[in-house]
Protein backbone atom coordinates (compact mmCIF):
# COMPACT_ATOMS: atom_id res chain seq x y z
CA UNK A 1 0.00 0.00 0.00
CA UNK A 2 2.88 1.90 0.95
CA UNK A 3 4.01 2.05 -2.47
CA UNK A 4 0.76 2.72 -4.14
CA UNK A 5 0.52 5.83 -1.99
CA UNK A 6 3.85 7.02 -3.07
CA UNK A 7 3.28 6.39 -6.89
CA UNK A 8 0.30 8.28 -6.79
CA UNK A 9 1.91 11.28 -4.66
CA UNK A 10 4.43 11.12 -7.61
CA UNK A 11 1.79 11.50 -10.51
CA UNK A 12 0.05 14.01 -8.54
CA UNK A 13 3.57 16.27 -8.27
CA UNK A 14 4.42 15.26 -12.20
CA UNK A 15 1.05 16.48 -13.45
CA UNK A 16 1.52 19.78 -11.47
CA UNK A 17 4.79 20.04 -13.13
CA UNK A 18 3.32 19.67 -16.50
CA UNK A 19 0.63 21.89 -16.28
CA UNK A 20 3.45 24.47 -14.52
CA UNK A 21 5.48 24.13 -17.82
CA UNK A 22 2.41 24.61 -20.11
CA UNK A 23 0.77 27.15 -19.07
CA UNK A 24 3.75 29.17 -17.91
CA UNK A 25 5.65 28.42 -21.05
CA UNK A 26 4.36 26.59 -23.78
CA UNK A 27 0.59 28.60 -23.63
CA UNK A 28 2.31 32.10 -22.46
CA UNK A 29 2.47 33.40 -26.13
CA UNK A 30 -1.36 32.48 -26.15
CA UNK A 31 -2.19 33.84 -23.08
CA UNK A 32 -0.69 37.26 -23.91
CA UNK A 33 -1.96 37.85 -27.02
CA UNK A 34 -5.28 37.46 -25.93
CA UNK A 35 -4.75 39.53 -22.98
CA UNK A 36 -3.21 42.42 -25.58
CA UNK A 37 -5.83 42.11 -27.33
CA UNK A 38 -8.42 42.74 -25.07
CA UNK A 39 -5.93 45.61 -23.69
CA UNK A 40 -5.88 47.42 -27.24
CA UNK A 41 -9.65 46.89 -27.36
CA UNK A 42 -10.79 48.59 -24.05
CA UNK A 43 -8.43 51.42 -24.87
CA UNK A 44 -9.43 52.06 -28.28
CA UNK A 45 -13.40 51.99 -26.94
CA UNK A 46 -12.41 54.51 -24.06
CA UNK A 47 -10.59 57.01 -26.50
CA UNK A 48 -13.49 57.01 -28.67
CA UNK A 49 -15.55 58.19 -26.43
CA UNK A 50 -13.46 60.69 -25.20
CA UNK A 51 -13.32 62.14 -28.34
CA UNK A 52 -16.88 63.07 -28.15
CA UNK A 53 -15.36 65.45 -25.52
CA UNK A 54 -13.29 66.79 -28.17
CA UNK A 55 -9.99 66.39 -29.69
CA UNK A 56 -8.21 68.20 -26.67
CA UNK A 57 -9.85 65.78 -24.29
CA UNK A 58 -8.56 62.94 -27.02
CA UNK A 59 -5.34 63.99 -27.32
CA UNK A 60 -4.95 63.50 -23.00
CA UNK A 61 -6.53 60.79 -22.77
CA UNK A 62 -4.17 58.81 -25.75
CA UNK A 63 -0.84 60.10 -24.02
CA UNK A 64 -2.27 58.81 -20.57
CA UNK A 65 -3.50 55.18 -22.50
CA UNK A 66 -0.17 54.73 -23.97
CA UNK A 67 1.78 55.59 -20.72
CA UNK A 68 -0.18 53.38 -19.01
CA UNK A 69 -0.76 50.72 -21.17
CA UNK A 70 2.51 50.33 -23.11
CA UNK A 71 1.00 50.91 -26.11
CA UNK A 72 1.81 53.49 -29.99
CA UNK A 73 -0.98 55.17 -30.23
CA UNK A 74 -2.12 57.31 -33.14
CA UNK A 75 -5.44 59.02 -34.21
CA UNK A 76 -6.66 60.46 -37.42
CA UNK A 77 -9.75 62.12 -38.73
CA UNK A 78 -11.47 60.51 -41.54
CA UNK A 79 -9.48 62.10 -44.04
CA UNK A 80 -6.41 61.30 -42.99
CA UNK A 81 -5.26 63.71 -40.71
CA UNK A 82 -3.37 62.92 -37.73
CA UNK A 83 -5.08 64.04 -34.34
CA UNK A 84 -2.86 62.98 -31.74
CA UNK A 85 0.04 60.26 -31.86
CA UNK A 86 2.18 58.68 -29.10
CA UNK A 87 5.28 56.75 -29.30
CA UNK A 88 6.70 55.41 -26.33
CA UNK A 89 9.06 52.00 -27.18
CA UNK A 90 10.24 52.80 -30.33
CA UNK A 91 9.72 50.22 -33.25
CA UNK A 92 6.21 50.86 -33.92
CA UNK A 93 4.93 49.23 -36.67
CA UNK A 94 2.36 52.33 -37.30
CA UNK A 95 5.17 54.71 -37.76
CA UNK A 96 7.85 52.95 -39.46
CA UNK A 97 5.34 51.65 -42.84
CA UNK A 98 4.20 54.21 -45.32
CA UNK A 99 0.79 55.99 -45.83
CA UNK A 100 -0.29 53.40 -48.30
CA UNK A 101 0.24 50.61 -45.98
CA UNK A 102 -1.97 52.69 -43.36
CA UNK A 103 -4.89 52.97 -45.76
CA UNK A 104 -4.91 49.21 -46.49
CA UNK A 105 -5.36 48.51 -42.68
CA UNK A 106 -7.78 51.02 -42.11
CA UNK A 107 -9.79 49.57 -45.31
CA UNK A 108 -9.04 45.87 -43.89
CA UNK A 109 -10.59 47.57 -40.71
CA UNK A 110 -13.85 49.09 -42.32
CA UNK A 111 -14.32 45.80 -44.28
CA UNK A 112 -14.48 43.95 -40.83
CA UNK A 113 -17.12 45.64 -39.36
CA UNK A 114 -14.87 48.77 -37.89
CA UNK A 115 -11.85 46.60 -36.61
CA UNK A 116 -8.90 44.90 -37.32
CA UNK A 117 -6.01 42.54 -35.27
CA UNK A 118 -3.50 41.28 -36.89
CA UNK A 119 -0.19 39.68 -35.21
CA UNK A 120 2.72 40.38 -38.54
CA UNK A 121 6.52 40.40 -38.70
CA UNK A 122 8.16 44.11 -39.16
CA UNK A 123 10.34 41.90 -41.77
CA UNK A 124 7.35 41.54 -43.99
CA UNK A 125 7.36 45.64 -44.12
CA UNK A 126 10.98 46.03 -44.52
CA UNK A 127 10.79 47.91 -48.15
CA UNK A 128 8.21 50.50 -46.26
CA UNK A 129 9.93 51.34 -43.63
CA UNK A 130 10.74 55.10 -43.26
CA UNK A 131 14.05 54.04 -40.58
CA UNK A 132 15.75 51.20 -40.81
CA UNK A 133 15.05 47.75 -38.28
CA UNK A 134 16.42 47.93 -34.76
CA UNK A 135 18.44 45.38 -33.13
CA UNK A 136 16.01 42.67 -31.64
CA UNK A 137 13.02 43.87 -33.10
CA UNK A 138 10.28 41.55 -34.60
CA UNK A 139 6.61 40.86 -33.87
CA UNK A 140 4.12 43.84 -33.20
CA UNK A 141 0.49 43.11 -32.74
CA UNK A 142 -1.49 45.87 -34.49
CA UNK A 143 -5.51 46.73 -33.71
CA UNK A 144 -7.16 49.60 -35.87
CA UNK A 145 -10.25 50.51 -34.87
CA UNK A 146 -12.83 53.06 -37.18
CA UNK A 147 -15.75 54.35 -35.36
CA UNK A 148 -18.34 56.70 -35.77
CA UNK A 149 -18.84 59.79 -33.31
CA UNK A 150 -20.75 62.73 -32.50
CA UNK A 151 -17.55 64.59 -33.67
CA UNK A 152 -17.06 62.50 -36.90
CA UNK A 153 -15.50 59.32 -37.66
CA UNK A 154 -12.02 58.51 -35.90
CA UNK A 155 -9.85 55.88 -37.10
CA UNK A 156 -7.23 54.66 -34.46
CA UNK A 157 -4.26 52.39 -34.90
CA UNK A 158 -2.87 51.17 -31.47
CA UNK A 159 0.22 48.65 -31.57
CA UNK A 160 1.94 46.75 -29.02
CA UNK A 161 5.26 44.70 -29.53
CA UNK A 162 5.96 41.21 -28.61
CA UNK A 163 9.68 40.67 -28.49
CA UNK A 164 10.06 41.40 -24.74
CA UNK A 165 8.03 38.12 -24.64
CA UNK A 166 10.74 35.72 -25.56
CA UNK A 167 12.93 36.92 -22.91
CA UNK A 168 10.36 36.30 -20.69
CA UNK A 169 10.28 32.92 -22.14
CA UNK A 170 13.70 32.11 -21.70
CA UNK A 171 14.07 33.64 -17.78
CA UNK A 172 10.62 31.29 -17.07
CA UNK A 173 12.25 28.17 -18.31
CA UNK A 174 15.77 28.74 -16.12
CA UNK A 175 13.51 29.45 -13.41
CA UNK A 176 11.21 26.76 -13.87
CA UNK A 177 14.39 23.95 -14.52
CA UNK A 178 15.26 25.07 -10.64
CA UNK A 179 12.20 25.20 -9.50
CA UNK A 180 11.24 21.63 -11.02
CA UNK A 181 14.12 19.87 -9.54
CA UNK A 182 13.15 21.50 -6.07
CA UNK A 183 9.67 20.13 -6.44
CA UNK A 184 10.90 17.08 -7.40
CA UNK A 185 13.48 16.45 -4.80
CA UNK A 186 11.27 18.03 -1.98
CA UNK A 187 7.62 16.04 -3.31
CA UNK A 188 10.06 13.01 -3.33
CA UNK A 189 10.75 13.06 0.41
CA UNK A 190 7.46 14.51 1.47
CA UNK A 191 5.99 11.99 -1.00
CA UNK A 192 7.75 8.97 1.30
CA UNK A 193 6.90 10.57 4.82
CA UNK A 194 3.45 11.16 3.52
CA UNK A 195 2.81 7.23 2.02
CA UNK A 196 4.47 5.84 5.38
CA UNK A 197 2.24 8.03 7.28
CA UNK A 198 -0.81 7.15 5.89
CA UNK A 199 -0.05 3.39 5.36
CA UNK A 200 1.61 2.58 8.98
CA UNK A 201 -1.60 2.90 10.81
CA UNK A 202 -3.78 1.60 8.32
CA UNK A 203 -1.24 -1.66 8.35
CA UNK A 204 -1.64 -1.75 11.78
CA UNK A 205 -5.12 -1.68 12.04
CA UNK A 206 -5.12 -4.50 9.67
CA UNK A 207 -3.79 -6.32 11.63
CA UNK A 208 -5.41 -5.81 14.13
CA UNK A 209 -8.96 -6.84 12.70
CA UNK A 210 -7.19 -10.32 11.69
CA UNK A 211 -6.24 -10.97 14.95
CA UNK A 212 -9.69 -9.89 15.98
CA UNK A 213 -10.86 -11.85 13.13
CA UNK A 214 -9.43 -15.03 14.68
CA UNK A 215 -10.99 -14.94 18.07
CA UNK A 216 -8.88 -12.67 20.11
CA UNK A 217 -11.21 -10.38 21.53
CA UNK A 218 -8.57 -8.82 23.80
CA UNK A 219 -6.67 -6.95 20.87
CA UNK A 220 -6.82 -2.89 20.63
CA UNK A 221 -6.95 -0.96 18.09
CA UNK A 222 -4.19 2.24 17.69
CA UNK A 223 -4.50 4.03 14.27
CA UNK A 224 -2.90 7.12 15.38
CA UNK A 225 -2.35 9.99 12.86
CA UNK A 226 -5.54 11.05 10.57
CA UNK A 227 -8.74 12.01 12.52
CA UNK A 228 -10.56 9.26 10.02
CA UNK A 229 -7.83 6.00 11.22
CA UNK A 230 -8.46 7.27 14.84
CA UNK A 231 -12.16 7.00 14.26
CA UNK A 232 -11.95 3.85 12.63
CA UNK A 233 -10.11 2.53 15.33
CA UNK A 234 -12.49 3.77 17.88
CA UNK A 235 -15.19 2.05 16.04
CA UNK A 236 -13.08 -1.30 15.76
CA UNK A 237 -12.52 -1.09 19.43
CA UNK A 238 -16.08 -0.86 20.20
CA UNK A 239 -16.41 -3.47 17.85
CA UNK A 240 -14.32 -5.60 19.92
CA UNK A 241 -15.73 -4.83 23.46
CA UNK A 242 -19.11 -5.73 21.70
CA UNK A 243 -17.94 -9.05 20.47
CA UNK A 244 -16.03 -9.93 23.55
CA UNK A 245 -19.32 -9.02 25.55
CA UNK A 246 -21.24 -11.29 23.61
CA UNK A 247 -18.88 -14.31 23.44
CA UNK A 248 -19.05 -14.02 27.51
CA UNK A 249 -22.63 -13.53 27.10
CA UNK A 250 -22.94 -16.94 25.09
CA UNK A 251 -20.61 -19.26 27.04
CA UNK A 252 -22.46 -18.11 30.43
CA UNK A 253 -26.37 -19.05 28.30
CA UNK A 254 -23.99 -22.39 27.01
CA UNK A 255 -23.22 -22.83 31.06
CA UNK A 256 -27.49 -21.98 32.38
CA UNK A 257 -28.98 -24.27 29.27
CA UNK A 258 -26.55 -26.76 30.00
CA UNK A 259 -27.57 -26.55 33.70
CA UNK A 260 -31.25 -26.44 32.76
CA UNK A 261 -30.53 -29.31 30.64
CA UNK A 262 -29.25 -31.72 32.81
CA UNK A 263 -31.79 -30.87 35.75
CA UNK A 264 -34.73 -32.29 34.10
CA UNK A 265 -32.61 -35.31 32.54
CA UNK A 266 -31.22 -36.34 35.96
CA UNK A 267 -34.25 -35.85 37.42
CA UNK A 268 -35.67 -38.10 34.26
CA UNK A 269 -33.70 -41.28 34.85
CA UNK A 270 -33.28 -41.09 38.23
CA UNK A 271 -37.17 -41.67 38.58
CA UNK A 272 -37.41 -44.25 35.79
CA UNK A 273 -34.64 -45.91 37.36
CA UNK A 274 -36.75 -45.82 40.47
CA UNK A 275 -40.06 -46.75 39.11
CA UNK A 276 -37.83 -49.62 37.04
CA UNK A 277 -35.63 -51.07 40.02
CA UNK A 278 -38.24 -50.43 43.26
CA UNK A 279 -41.60 -52.46 43.31
CA UNK A 280 -44.16 -49.97 43.78
CA UNK A 281 -42.57 -46.90 42.70
CA UNK A 282 -44.68 -47.00 39.39
CA UNK A 283 -47.38 -44.86 40.73
CA UNK A 284 -48.93 -41.80 39.22
CA UNK A 285 -46.91 -39.24 41.45
CA UNK A 286 -43.83 -40.34 40.12
CA UNK A 287 -44.83 -40.57 36.78
CA UNK A 288 -46.29 -36.91 37.05
CA UNK A 289 -42.83 -35.69 38.20
CA UNK A 290 -40.99 -37.41 34.73
CA UNK A 291 -43.86 -35.57 32.91
CA UNK A 292 -43.40 -32.24 34.12
CA UNK A 293 -39.94 -32.48 33.93
CA UNK A 294 -40.05 -33.45 30.18
CA UNK A 295 -42.52 -30.50 29.82
CA UNK A 296 -40.08 -28.38 31.46
CA UNK A 297 -37.43 -30.01 28.80
CA UNK A 298 -39.60 -29.25 25.97
CA UNK A 299 -40.19 -25.90 26.63
CA UNK A 300 -36.34 -24.97 26.57
CA UNK A 301 -35.77 -26.26 23.51
CA UNK A 302 -38.45 -24.48 22.26
CA UNK A 303 -37.59 -21.30 23.57
CA UNK A 304 -34.48 -21.74 22.36
CA UNK A 305 -35.87 -22.74 18.70
CA UNK A 306 -38.25 -19.34 19.04
CA UNK A 307 -35.48 -17.29 19.57
CA UNK A 308 -33.46 -18.80 16.63
CA UNK A 309 -36.07 -18.01 14.57
CA UNK A 310 -37.26 -14.72 15.36
CA UNK A 311 -33.56 -13.56 15.32
CA UNK A 312 -32.70 -15.08 11.93
CA UNK A 313 -35.57 -13.42 10.46
CA UNK A 314 -36.95 -16.54 9.62
CA UNK A 315 -41.00 -16.04 10.98
CA UNK A 316 -42.93 -13.39 8.97
CA UNK A 317 -45.48 -11.80 10.74
CA UNK A 318 -49.01 -12.81 10.07
CA UNK A 319 -51.03 -9.44 10.72
CA UNK A 320 -54.63 -9.42 11.46
CA UNK A 321 -57.27 -6.83 13.35
CA UNK A 322 -57.00 -8.02 16.79
CA UNK A 323 -58.81 -6.81 20.61
CA UNK A 324 -55.75 -6.17 22.68
CA UNK A 325 -58.05 -6.20 25.92
CA UNK A 326 -59.19 -9.24 24.84
CA UNK A 327 -55.90 -10.63 24.19
CA UNK A 328 -55.03 -9.62 27.63
CA UNK A 329 -57.71 -10.67 29.58
CA UNK A 330 -57.40 -14.59 28.57
CA UNK A 331 -53.68 -14.84 28.85
CA UNK A 332 -54.15 -13.28 32.86
CA UNK A 333 -56.85 -15.62 33.00
CA UNK A 334 -55.21 -18.93 31.98
CA UNK A 335 -52.01 -17.63 34.25
CA UNK A 336 -54.58 -17.35 37.15
CA UNK A 337 -55.64 -21.43 36.12
CA UNK A 338 -52.12 -22.28 35.82
CA UNK A 339 -50.74 -21.04 38.66
CA UNK A 340 -53.68 -21.28 41.06
CA UNK A 341 -52.77 -22.26 44.57
CA UNK A 342 -49.11 -21.10 44.81
CA UNK A 343 -49.70 -18.05 45.95
CA UNK A 344 -50.23 -15.68 42.99
CA UNK A 345 -52.55 -12.52 42.62
CA UNK A 346 -52.73 -11.49 38.60
CA UNK A 347 -54.54 -7.81 39.00
CA UNK A 348 -55.66 -6.80 35.13
CA UNK A 349 -56.07 -3.11 34.76
CA UNK A 350 -58.09 -2.46 31.39
CA UNK A 351 -59.79 0.77 29.25
CA UNK A 352 -61.85 -0.88 27.25
CA UNK A 353 -61.97 -2.21 23.86
CA UNK A 354 -58.35 -1.88 22.19
CA UNK A 355 -57.90 -2.79 18.44
CA UNK A 356 -54.61 -2.74 17.10
CA UNK A 357 -52.90 -4.67 13.11
CA UNK A 358 -50.36 -7.22 15.19
CA UNK A 359 -49.39 -11.03 14.30
CA UNK A 360 -51.98 -12.29 17.29
CA UNK A 361 -49.60 -15.48 18.35
CA UNK A 362 -46.16 -13.75 18.30
CA UNK A 363 -48.10 -11.03 20.43
CA UNK A 364 -49.45 -13.61 22.82
CA UNK A 365 -46.32 -15.13 22.93
CA UNK A 366 -44.91 -11.53 24.25
CA UNK A 367 -47.32 -10.87 26.68
CA UNK A 368 -46.84 -14.95 28.08
CA UNK A 369 -43.18 -14.12 28.09
CA UNK A 370 -43.44 -10.91 30.08
CA UNK A 371 -45.93 -12.15 32.57
CA UNK A 372 -43.72 -15.47 33.22
CA UNK A 373 -41.16 -13.33 33.87
CA UNK A 374 -42.87 -11.21 36.45
CA UNK A 375 -44.13 -14.28 37.41
CA UNK A 376 -40.00 -15.53 38.34
CA UNK A 377 -39.74 -12.04 40.00
CA UNK A 378 -42.63 -11.11 41.63
CA UNK A 379 -41.58 -10.98 45.11
CA UNK A 380 -43.24 -11.34 48.67
CA UNK A 381 -46.29 -10.28 47.82
CA UNK A 382 -46.38 -12.65 44.63
CA UNK A 383 -48.38 -10.18 42.89
CA UNK A 384 -48.22 -9.86 39.25
CA UNK A 385 -50.17 -6.28 37.47
CA UNK A 386 -51.07 -6.72 33.85
CA UNK A 387 -52.34 -3.00 32.79
CA UNK A 388 -53.37 -1.56 29.20
CA UNK A 389 -53.57 2.09 28.54
CA UNK A 390 -53.35 5.08 26.36
CA UNK A 391 -49.94 5.43 24.63
CA UNK A 392 -48.25 7.70 22.52
CA UNK A 393 -49.24 8.97 18.87
CA UNK A 394 -52.94 6.73 19.08
CA UNK A 395 -50.87 3.52 20.21
CA UNK A 396 -51.75 1.25 22.80
CA UNK A 397 -49.55 0.42 25.89
CA UNK A 398 -49.39 -2.97 27.50
CA UNK A 399 -47.55 -2.60 31.06
CA UNK A 400 -46.64 -5.64 33.48
CA UNK A 401 -45.46 -4.83 36.74
CA UNK A 402 -43.83 -7.12 39.39
CA UNK A 403 -43.11 -6.01 43.08
CA UNK A 404 -39.83 -7.91 43.21
CA UNK A 405 -36.03 -7.20 43.57
CA UNK A 406 -36.08 -4.82 40.55
CA UNK A 407 -32.82 -4.24 38.07
CA UNK A 408 -30.02 -2.41 38.77
CA UNK A 409 -29.50 0.91 36.36
CA UNK A 410 -26.17 -0.59 34.64
CA UNK A 411 -28.13 -3.66 34.02
CA UNK A 412 -31.09 -1.94 32.40
CA UNK A 413 -29.69 -1.13 29.11
CA UNK A 414 -28.84 -4.86 28.44
CA UNK A 415 -31.59 -7.00 29.99
CA UNK A 416 -33.72 -7.48 26.73
CA UNK A 417 -30.07 -8.25 24.82
CA UNK A 418 -29.44 -11.66 24.17
CA UNK A 419 -27.07 -14.13 26.50
CA UNK A 420 -27.76 -11.35 29.29
CA UNK A 421 -28.81 -12.43 32.97
CA UNK A 422 -28.87 -10.09 35.48
CA UNK A 423 -28.14 -12.96 38.49
CA UNK A 424 -24.95 -14.26 37.22
CA UNK A 425 -25.30 -17.10 39.76
CA UNK A 426 -27.58 -19.48 37.82
CA UNK A 427 -30.99 -19.81 39.37
CA UNK A 428 -33.93 -22.14 38.34
CA UNK A 429 -36.95 -20.00 37.47
CA UNK A 430 -39.95 -21.02 38.55
CA UNK A 431 -41.54 -21.28 34.96
CA UNK A 432 -39.92 -20.55 31.64
CA UNK A 433 -36.33 -21.17 30.62
CA UNK A 434 -34.63 -17.36 30.93
CA UNK A 435 -34.62 -16.62 27.12
CA UNK A 436 -37.67 -15.21 27.38
CA UNK A 437 -37.28 -11.01 26.81
CA UNK A 438 -34.55 -12.36 24.09
CA UNK A 439 -37.74 -13.28 21.99
CA UNK A 440 -40.02 -10.48 23.04
CA UNK A 441 -37.35 -8.18 21.43
CA UNK A 442 -36.95 -9.96 18.52
CA UNK A 443 -40.48 -10.24 18.23
CA UNK A 444 -41.57 -6.88 19.05
CA UNK A 445 -38.66 -5.16 16.93
CA UNK A 446 -40.36 -7.35 14.12
CA UNK A 447 -43.61 -5.12 14.61
CA UNK A 448 -41.66 -1.86 14.95
CA UNK A 449 -42.96 -1.95 18.63
CA UNK A 450 -41.36 0.62 20.78
CA UNK A 451 -40.63 -1.26 24.31
CA UNK A 452 -38.74 -0.78 27.68
CA UNK A 453 -38.44 -1.23 31.25
CA UNK A 454 -38.55 0.81 34.20
CA UNK A 455 -37.29 -0.68 37.54
CA UNK A 456 -35.41 0.33 41.34
CA UNK A 457 -34.08 -1.56 43.49
CA UNK A 458 -36.25 -3.29 46.00
CA UNK A 459 -39.45 -1.71 44.43
CA UNK A 460 -40.25 -3.85 41.48
CA UNK A 461 -40.12 -3.31 37.33
CA UNK A 462 -42.41 -2.33 34.92
CA UNK A 463 -42.11 -4.11 31.75
CA UNK A 464 -44.31 -2.60 28.60
CA UNK A 465 -44.79 -2.51 24.82
CA UNK A 466 -46.75 0.14 22.30
CA UNK A 467 -48.85 -0.99 19.30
Amino acid sequence: MGKRLFFAFAAFILLAIFLLWGFQIFLLDRFYSQTTEAKMLSTAERLSEKYAEGEDALEEALFIASIDNDLCISAFRADGTLIAESDTGGGCLIHRVGDDKLTEFCNKAIEDGGSYFERVSLGAFKGNFRLPLKNGVRDRMLYVQVSQTESGRLVLMLDAPTTPLQTVKYTLILQLCIVSGLLLVVAGITAIWLSHRLSAPIAKVNAAAKRLAKGDFDVRFDGGGYREICELSDTLNFAAKELQSTERMRAELIANISHDLRTPLTMISGYCEMMRDIPGENNPENMQVVLDETARLTGLVNDVIDLSKAQSGAQSLALEEVDLDELLAQTVERYRQLMSGKGYTFVYENVGKAQVVCDRKRITQVVYNLIGNAVNYAGQDQTVIVRLCRGAERTWRVEIEDHGEGIAKEDLPYIFDRYFRVDKVHRRAVTGTGLGLSIVKSILTQHKAAFGVRSELGVGSVFYFEL
